[in-house]
């Protein structure tokens, strides 16, 4: 009896220990895109990290329409194999690096203009929010926006 109540403790206590001992990521998980240009939310995204390459990427989970324009389900002006491709489910953030607050090196692809920014990102001290800019590849536009944790 008492080897019983012993192993289940020793159980306990090793789930306990590999519970605790298995680092919270404050990236993944869905975050709002807003722009901070307009004020206007753009999208949701779902942020996932490789577990091979420890690098971020994210798809989109929900797409919203600019000011006075209809919704597109589709990227009308994406280049490339990505043109006319659906937005929901299309991952429009690859390659993302960093550590729990600075990151870095990744490619957000802009479902609006069409245009893939190289972005860098600062997560604020509550882990729920996040300023993200970015420079265009094609072009010297710059771009600026507020992702809030959901």
């Amino acid at each position: 009896m008492n080897f019983k109540l012993l192993g289940a403790a020793a159980l306990l206590a090793g789930l306990t220990k590999t519970v605790v001992a298995m680092p919270f990521d404050p990236l993944i998980g869905t975050w709002k895109v807003i722009d901070d240009r307009t004020g206007y939310y753009v999208s949701e995204i779902v942020i996932r990290k490789n577990s091979k390459t420890q690098q971020y990427s994210a798809v989109v989970s929900k797409n919203y329409p600019t000011a006075g324009a209809v919704n597109p389900d589709v990227c009308g002006k994406c280049e490339g194999a990505l043109k006319n491709q659906p937005i929901f489910g299309m991952e429009v953030l690859k390659g993302m690096t960093g550590n729990h607050k600075q990151f870095k090196q990744g490619q957000w692809l802009n479902t609006q203009d069409g245009r893939t920014y190289t972005i860098e990102a600062q997560l604020n001290d509550g882990k729920d929010q996040m300023k993200v800019f970015g420079k265009a590849q094609q072009s010297n536009t710059t771009s600026a926006m507020t992702w809030k944790k959901l």
